[in-house]
């Protein structure tokens, strides 16, 4: 039997967001902070947005970069928390 993995979604109640160039500018309107994602944060911000599990992310940030899949997992990993430290995730299984 395998464990249904957690799919992370931006909370779009909590946040306003844009594309700027190969950025993306967020905003926590809650906390009224700005934060600014470029490449690889950018790539998978916009996966989150529609939902996505953290192997997928890994998956998407092993085919655009030239990272490999241990480092990969723990920079999702770590992007993922911080998301969820400032509040800007739900999550589902």
């Amino acid at each position: 039997m395998t464990q249904q993995e957690i799919v992370h979604r931006v909370d779009p109640d909590r946040v306003a967001w844009r594309v700027a160039g190969d950025e993306v500018v967020v905003l926590d309107t809650g906390n009224s902070v700005y934060f600014g994602l470029a490449s690889s944060g950018a790539l998978l911000w916009q996966r989150l947005v529609a939902g996505a599990t953290s192997t997928e992310l890994v998956s998407t940030l092993v085919d655009a970069t030239a990272v490999d899949r241990e480092r990969a997992r723990a920079d999702v990993a770590a992007f993922l928390d911080d998301l969820r430290g400032h509040g800007l995730l739900l999550q589902r299984t």
